[in-house]
């Protein structure tokens, strides 16, 4: 997670607002680099780019605030309990969740199976209960049925968490090759795009069915393993 959060592009270099007095080499006008090139204007340009004197480009950045929050949908059906399914889908909803501590967003953890229960936990930024954390973690439902991401229960469950306004990163991990009737697939856009929500699905080691029509990207992996391609796309939320 820190790998992919560092190599996230930075935003805002390109935005050339004004001239400013300062020392950093990147930034200079192109007046001053020429300065550098002439003997007797040398000395007193290196005097003033060490004092921070020297003209140099004015950049905005944009600030990382106001983003919406990351809710990560686990599958606790009784067959992600198979190898080591559960576990590295257990460890991609901890390593988001510390992406969005990082970022300061707030989180919802879910963990569901089907019509048989769900998990839901809260971790507000910088006001997480880490034994609630370590308690969802080491919980598993084993149960399950036909459709073991909540789809249908999504809107119940985004309102139950509390979660707060903004672009929503939505995260689906399971198993599961799903049958998703037309009307319920066309409430499921309508709640996306009423809290304006974006969901990447990661499917294991199965076609992912209808699942591939209501998300905005889907794929389908063998297992989820930190240096896959896919894994590296959700990280780098």
């Amino acid at each position: 997670a820190q790998s992919r959060q560092r190599l996230r592009t930075s935003h805002g270099l390109d935005d050339v607002v004004g001239v400013e007095p300062a020392g950093e080499i990147g930034r200079l006008l192109p007046v001053e680099l020429a300065k550098l090139m002439v003997p007797e204007l040398e000395l007193d340009t290196l005097r003033r780019i060490a004092e921070r004197e020297a003209l140099c480009r004015e950049h905005h950045a944009v600030e990382p605030v106001g983003k919406g929050p990351i809710i990560v949908s686990v599958d606790e059906s009784g067959s992600m309990e198979t190898g080591e399914k559960i576990h590295t889908a257990k460890a991609l909803a901890l390593a988001l969740a510390w992406i969005a501590r990082q970022q300061r967003r707030w989180c919802g953890l879910i963990a569901y199976s089907g019509d048989s229960g769900e998990r839901l936990l809260t971790l507000p930024p910088g006001r997480w209960d880490e034994s609630a954390m370590c308690d969802w973690l080491s919980a598993f439902i084993g149960c399950g049925s036909n459709l073991d991401v909540p789809v249908r229960e999504m809107p119940d469950f985004y309102c139950r968490l509390g979660a707060p306004n903004g672009i929503t990163d939505v995260v689906f991990i399971t198993d599961a090759q799903c049958r998703i009737e037309m009307e319920l697939q066309d409430r499921f856009r309508a709640w996306k795009r009423e809290v304006n929500a974006r969901l990447i699905t990661l499917v294991i080691d199965n076609p992912p069915g209808d699942l591939a029509s209501i998300s905005d990207e889907c794929h389908t992996v063998a297992a989820i393993a930190p240096d896959g391609d896919a894994v590296g796309r959700v990280l780098s939320l």
